[in-house]
């Protein structure tokens, strides 16, 4: 018997000296790193902070600064969270392209936490110029370039594609991100903003100061490939007038997953908290954005996986049965390469 409490007494003080340790591994604050302020990026990273201020212990603090400038304190862990597109993501997780020089050639080490929404974007023009195709942006300045967000470049080049242009028809206005493209042109340092998202703060200032519109892509075959090529982590989609502003005819828009990523080693037990608080009040966002009545629980699995997900993430998604076979290979594949 005495062996027995004494065996109690040791097995109660060491559960007492792990819960405080488990419990002190939580963070207090999450430092989520977005696109300047007027992107779409921002507003994404500002819905998924409220939300996890509001229904977890974790307070988020959004942080505007760009992706070259968030994704390496990943690695420092001074950023834990940060909102980027499927192939920024891709070339940061690889240490690649526009990351190469940045992160020595390692990549940084970002795991996926969820997607679920998409953005669609193209170029912006004024709504007083008479250009409604690609191939009518020939000798027109964009702003373009984007150095703190590079992928934006590609979606550039795609919708110059697609009209069977190159740079070298057009006239390049450099700005850092998508939000300074368009209030280039909102200034007029520019005709046409080189990629803008539906819902932006930015197109919608622009719209209410000087007309705005999305040029609309073309559809055929031919159009089409040119423009993938440019941009393989795109799709089309077909966005319906007047739902958007700057829509204001049927468009074929280029589309492509956004990604909200983590720190590789950020606590198993905190994704789970902010996973499980999006899950359950998934039917707030809408209230930050309209665009987020597309952002369904259902899209927390990629359809267009880059970077590897978080470990607790997929346990997350194995639970509520939307981890696939797929998933599982594309998962293993994506680890693989950083072995």
């Amino acid at each position: 018997m005495k062996r027995i409490m004494s065996l109690l007494v040791v097995l109660g003080i060491v559960g007492l000296t792990v819960v405080p340790t488990a419990t002190a591994a939580q963070p207090k604050i999450a430092n989520i790193g977005t696109h300047a302020v007027g992107s779409f990026f921002n507003v994404v990273g500002n819905s998924v902070g409220a939300i996890i201020s509001k229904h977890t212990p974790i307070k988020a603090k959004v942080m505007p600064v760009g992706i070259s400038s968030w994704m390496p304190r990943m690695a420092t862990g001074e950023m834990d969270l940060g909102v980027l597109n499927s192939t920024d993501a891709r070339w940061g997780y690889s240490g690649s392209e526009s990351y190469e020089k940045l992160s020595k050639g390692k990549g940084f080490p970002i795991r996926l936490l969820l997607t679920g929404i998409c953005n669609d974007v193209s170029i912006v023009v004024r709504g007083d110029l008479p250009v409604r195709k690609p191939s009518d942006l020939k000798g027109l300045s964009i702003a373009a370039g984007f150095a703190k967000a590079p992928a934006c470049q590609l979606q550039t080049t795609a919708v110059l594609a697609n009209g069977d242009l190159t740079w070298d028809d057009v006239k390049m206005v450099p700005v850092p991100a998508p939000a300074a493209s368009v209030k280039a042109v909102l200034e007029g340092r520019s005709d046409a903003a080189g990629t803008a998202t539906t819902g932006m703060p930015a197109v919608e200032e622009l719209a209410a100061k000087k007309g705005a519109r999305f040029i609309s892509l073309d559809p055929s075959p031919e159009a089409k490939a040119r423009a993938l090529e440019a941009y393989p982590d795109g799709l089309f989609n077909l966005i319906k007038a007047g739902k958007y502003t700057g829509v204001d005819e049927d468009s074929w828009l280029l589309r492509y997953e956004i990604y909200v990523a983590v720190r590789k080693d950020f606590p198993d037990e905190a994704v789970r908290e902010i996973l499980k608080a999006m899950w359950d009040f998934n039917n707030e966002l809408p209230s930050y954005h309209k665009k987020f009545k597309e952002w369904s629980r259902e899209g927390y699995a990629s359809k267009h996986l880059t970077i590897p997900y978080h470990p607790a993430a997929v346990s997350f998604l194995k639970e509520k049965g939307l981890w696939t076979k797929a998933l599982e290979a594309r998962q293993g594949e994506l680890l693989a390469k950083k072995k």
